[in-house]
């Protein structure tokens, strides 16, 4: 299964490969290696997308769930609140997944710099903000792109209403996720810093009783 929206990414290399064959075959161009390099290289670009753009289903987990694939590189909590980061590498699935159920009631796109997702200075590099009323309280999720992801991508809208480990989104090519909630009484966390996890399924909190 591919991510909504990744159709012309993979179409345009296996178009320029399909080209090149026919290029290749009516035209007498000389053999060897060569004419076939182009060919080739458009190929591994699409085998390459298709797995960057894949998007498999997933067993939806409990309490609050990672919004990313990827590692955990950050987890504390400030001002009442917990404040966690999620860096996604290039072979991890770059579709983002709602760590609560809720209704999105904003969506900011803040353009900015690409810096690389994991340094400090990726505080300045575009991102979108998803602010999300849930049972928990206000939640923020924020897609934040990397020194090669270019566009962060919505699946939703101001309004809607979104169930716990349900698609939201996606950035293409490396990125960094970061997840902001409540720190309520009886909130843990289930993991720590360097933990790898997966969107929708692992489990980030345990909730309390009251939160679902």
């Amino acid at each position: 299964m591919l991510a909504p929206r990744s159709g012309p990414w993979i179409a345009a290399p296996l178009a320029g490969a399909a080209a090149w064959i026919a290029l290749w075959l009516l035209l007498p161009l000389p053999s060897g290696p060569a004419p076939i390099a182009p060919m080739v290289a458009l190929a591994t670009v699409s085998l390459v997308l298709l797995v960057f753009f894949r998007d498999p289903n997933r067993a939806v987990g409990l309490g609050v769930v990672s919004p990313a694939d990827g590692r955990v590189t950050a987890l504390a909590q400030r001002e009442g609140r917990w404040e966690v980061s999620i860096f996604m590498n290039l072979h991890d699935v770059h579709v983002n997944r709602m760590p609560l159920a809720g209704k999105v009631e904003a969506i900011t796109h803040h353009p900015g710099s690409h810096r690389f997702a994991f340094s400090k200075d990726s505080i300045h590099n575009e991102r979108m903000v998803y602010e999300v009323s849930t049972p928990a309280g206000r939640m923020l999720v924020t897609q934040i792109a990397g020194a090669f992801a270019r566009r962060c991508v919505s699946y939703v809208e101001p309004g809607s209403v979104v169930e716990r480990g349900s698609r939201f989104g996606m950035i293409r090519l490396s990125s960094r996720v970061d997840l902001s909630l409540p720190a309520l009484q009886g909130l843990e966390p289930a993991v720590a810093v360097g933990d790898r996890v997966l969107a929708g399924t692992s489990t980030l909190f345990v909730m309390p009783s009251a939160g679902g």
